[in-house]
């Protein structure tokens, strides 16, 4: 595994500057009290996608969706896909530059960007640049495909390359070497190309992996689009951009995994993991391991809808309209896992093609010879437990909300409960990985 990843948990032991037992009382009772309070106080929707704060001013508007700009952000994009595969193929920067550089850079790195800019995958993604050139040599519309691509696909092949990068970044065979990451990139990028010769460019909207990762993320962006028909830039509510993430097939599965990432990355450090695996293969044992881990994510939601209709006798408040709702609960699992290793990696790629120019020296066992800031141990550990406790009580006010405007009048509390519960268990079980190291 990359070094850099192990900055992660650099404050994760129980005996570090926030005791285990007091993360976990402060995490429990938060999300009973959110859940209390609005038990009480919110018996009615109000998240709405319909709803915004206020248009952004026209002129800057209508610079955003300029072509020009569009087509400088896909140049972009083209241009930082290029310098990775470059790096990847000639290691310069070191050997784990450029798998850092896919791992921590461009996939962490997606979920800020992501909330506080929007889908922007969708505007810098190199595939639909490379197949707009094809369509344009060969003369045809890159809206149009050999068939159409059925409803019931939804975001399944999303999903699945979710768990495809997952097992790339957590369990492959030398996932931490240049060549496997340099192959699953092609690999990858062959199949989308195909994928979208056959179905069109609407296929990368539900079937890229990252693409989709991004828009889900960026549901949580205060910007977002009117929804009538100008489609202008707007501020709004997260929460309003939330209550705009629609069920479809595979959006179950796809929260599912990205809760299992990092839930499996931090169990896969722990002794208990170690114990357990000892003596195993190493890849048939984490793949074992991450699928089990993706397959219980998804094993809870689907029981915990299950639940909520035999409380609210057959009220159709489903897994999919629940899976939102888990979206700051990945978000937040996200920035407490990896935010350290993103301020790590940052800061050497900046030194490396910035600063000084030249590939970065190392000490013996591969370990940076430059030494790069990070907050203190007490700051990263207050990062982790914060970053948790608040994408579970943003969770829970979403699922609260959504459950109001789905469950019968006399049945809006009690079907909640089965999530509300789980929502419990993954608070608690990912401040217990995050604090064992």
């Amino acid at each position: 595994m990359l070094s850099a990843f192990t900055l992660a948990h650099v404050v994760g032991h129980g005996s570090g500057p926030i005791p285990r037992t007091y993360a976990l009382i402060a995490g429990a009772t938060a999300l009973y009290a959110s859940f209390d309070a609005l038990r009480l106080r919110w018996q009615e929707r109000r998240f709405d996608e319909r709803r915004v704060w206020r248009t952004v001013p026209q002129p800057l508007s209508l610079a955003v969706d300029h072509p020009l700009l569009r087509r400088t952000l896909r140049v972009v994009g083209a241009a930082l896909a290029l310098l990775t595969l470059t790096v990847l193929t000639t290691g310069y920067g070191g050997h784990e530059l450029g798998p850092a550089m896919v791992y921590v850079l461009f996939w962490v790195g997606l979920v800020p960007a992501s909330l506080l800019l929007g889908p922007v995958w969708r505007l810098l993604n190199p595939l639909r640049s490379v197949h707009e050139v094809v369509c344009a040599l060969t003369r045809v519309p890159p809206d149009e495909g050999l068939r159409r691509l059925p409803d019931r696909v939804g975001v399944w092949p999303a999903a699945v390359g979710l768990l495809c990068f997952g097992w790339l970044e957590l369990a492959a065979p030398g996932r931490g070497s240049a060549s496997a990451v340099l192959l699953w990139l092609w690999l990858y990028g062959a199949v989308q190309l195909v994928a979208a010769t056959v179905y069109g460019s609407r296929w990368f909207a539900r079937g890229d992996t990252f693409e989709v990762y991004s828009s889900i993320v960026a549901a949580m962006s205060p910007l977002g689009r009117s929804p009538d028909g100008d489609r202008r830039l707007v501020l709004r509510n997260p929460f309003n951009g939330l209550a705009g993430v629609r069920d479809r097939p595979g959006l179950t599965a796809l929260v599912s995994v990205m809760l299992a990432l990092t839930a499996f990355d931090s169990f896969a450090n722990t002794d208990a993991w170690k114990a357990a695996s000892d003596g195993l293969p190493e890849s048939p044992a984490r793949t074992a391991g991450l699928v089990g881990t993706a397959l219980l994510m998804l094993g809870l939601l689907r029981l915990s809808a299950w639940a909520a209709r035999r409380l609210s006798h057959g009220a159709p408040w489903s897994a999919g309209l629940m899976a939102p709702s888990l979206v700051p609960v990945a978000v937040g699992y996200a920035i407490a896992h990896y935010a350290s290793a993103l301020m790590l990696e940052a800061q050497r790629f900046v030194d490396v093609f910035f600063v000084s120019g030249e590939p970065l020296a190392t000490h013996h066992g591969g370990a940076p010879a430059v030494q790069y800031a990070l907050p203190s141990a007490v700051v990263l550990a207050l990062l982790q437990v914060v970053s948790v406790v608040t994408g579970h009580v943003l969770g829970v006010i979403a699922a609260h909300d959504s459950a109001v405007g789905a469950l019968p009048s006399g049945r809006k509390v009690w079907p909640q409960v089965p999530l509300f519960v789980l929502m419990i268990a993954l608070t608690l079980g990912g401040l217990t990985l995050l604090l064992s190291g």
